[in-house]
């Protein structure tokens, strides 16, 4: 990239110099045109004057000397003098009485516009002429038609090797500020692609230097990507380490009991076959709960499900999924309060998965709640709010921003509170967006939790 940049840059100011040499060239050409041709009219005006007046009464006059010619040339400042004497009558061919300059006919001169107007000029080769009459009765005597030339070439001078070095200083400079301002471009590239390296070999705590607060660039911003997406990668190993340990420990727990009590029953040591067939029963459920948590969780995840979408009241669906947790909220000590308004609130939900979302925020809020929990429905115009708020000891603030995703637990909480595979607010948040809602979560005023799912409303 580097050798790219560079090139690029030298090569743009190469191209302006060349662009600018050429506008200038041709720039001064013009104005050599327009030079010459003005001094070529006033000395061919001159001329005309000057020997029309000694030959127009004498048709018969022999050509002008050579060397005369070549030393009005010099005094004059020209290259070639051409004389031409054109009869007034219209049958009798111009006779020339020096010669015209090379490439130039007397026809080219259109003697009936010169006659006419007094001078002519114009371009032949890389020369330039002008052509002009001595003053005479038209008619009766020749006209005397001079005719001088001179070269377009106009160099540059001083001023042309004053541009060639300052050309050359500006591409050496330009040569310098592109070696540094390439390796300045790419040095933040390749330390990006040096850490993206590492951190696909494993090394997620690879960090690139944080840029300033102010600076806005693309390096900067491509700087803290690559950090947002190092510890992105380093929280999900975390929490895919913390899942496994998690769910291995949810696994264990109860398969050790059911092996225990499995095994006291075979070998009829146990008395109290009742219980042990409970344990096992309660054990074998809360395997079954953590297995259908995880099937939720994939075929969400995949989009693998199907959502039976229509008019429901929210507060109705809502005190009907709290009623079955009255039971298990009172064997814990923790009073449950619902309230809804009393017109309904309708949305369009899916009444099973309604059921499981409240089923699953009333869980977490019973793992955390000191002695109360209470859920609230809502309505603003527009939408539906579904709110359950615990008195427990509320979310830290780093646990926010991420208490709704996959795998998450809390380290703040005792491990004994935990549901153990933390997928039970993540399976809210799937649901929820599917029903084109939101949740949200945050501290309540007096201490606790709050967690709000928001839903469209129907009229």
């Amino acid at each position: 990239m580097r050798r790219r940049l560079l090139t690029a840059l030298v090569g743009a100011v190469v191209a302006a110099l060349l662009a600018v040499g050429v506008v200038t060239v041709a720039l001064v050409r013009l104005a050599a045109y327009d030079t010459t041709v003005e001094h070529l009219e006033n000395s061919a005006t001159t001329l005309a004057t000057v020997i029309g007046g000694s030959i127009a009464a004498d048709v018969h006059v022999p050509l002008l000397a050579r060397g005369r010619m070549q030393r009005l040339s010099r005094s004059l400042g020209v290259e070639n003098i051409g004389v031409l004497l054109l009869m007034p009558h219209p049958s009798m061919p111009p006779r020339i009485l020096a010669e015209l300059p090379e490439g130039l006919t007397p026809a080219d001169l259109d003697p009936d516009v010169l006659v006419a107007t007094g001078t002519s000029s114009g371009r032949v080769g890389d020369n330039a002429w002008a052509a002009a009459t001595s003053a005479a009765d038209v008619g009766r005597s020749p006209i005397v038609i001079v005719v001088v030339s001179s070269g377009l070439f106009a160099p540059l001078g001083p001023s042309g090797r004053w541009f060639l070095v300052a050309a050359a200083v500006t591409v050496v400079g330009a040569a310098v500020v592109a070696v540094r301002l390439s390796k300045s471009l790419a040095l933040p590239l390749v330390e990006a692609t040096e850490a993206t390296l590492r951190i696909a070999g494993g090394e997620l705590e690879t960090r690139l230097p944080e840029p300033p607060p102010g600076n806005l660039d693309e390096p900067a911003e491509l700087a803290r990507a690559v950090n947002a997406m190092a510890e992105s990668l380093e929280r999900s190993r975390g929490l895919e380490r913390q899942f496994l340990l998690s769910v291995s420990h949810d696994l264990r727990t109860p398969m050790t009991s059911i092996q225990g009590y499995a095994e006291a029953l075979s070998d009829g040591t146990i008395d109290d076959a009742r219980r042990a067939g409970g344990v096992i029963l309660d054990e074998a459920r809360r395997l079954d709960r953590l297995i259908h948590d995880l099937l939720d969780l994939a075929r969400l995840d995949s989009r693998r499900f199907n959502l039976d979408l229509h008019p429901t009241d929210v507060g109705a669906a809502t005190e009907r999924s709290v009623d079955g947790f009255v039971p298990a909220a009172s064997g814990s000590g923790v009073e449950l309060n619902v309230s809804s308004p009393a017109d309904p609130v309708i949305a369009r939900i899916d009444t099973d998965r309604w059921g499981q979302v409240v089923g699953n925020l009333i869980e977490n809020a019973l793992r955390h709640a000191s002695g109360r929990v209470d859920i609230e429905v809502t309505g603003t115009p527009g939408h539906v709010h579904l709110s359950v708020t615990d008195d427990g000891p509320g979310i830290a603030a780093e646990d926010l921003p991420h208490l709704f995703e996959r795998l998450y637990v809390s380290k703040r909480n005792p491990a004994s509170q935990e549901s153990g595979s933390g997928l039970g607010l993540a399976i809210v948040r799937e649901l929820v967006q599917a029903m084109n809602g939101q949740v949200s979560a945050e501290s309540a005023p007096g201490g606790g939790a709050r967690l709000t799912v928001t839903v469209p409303a129907l009229p």
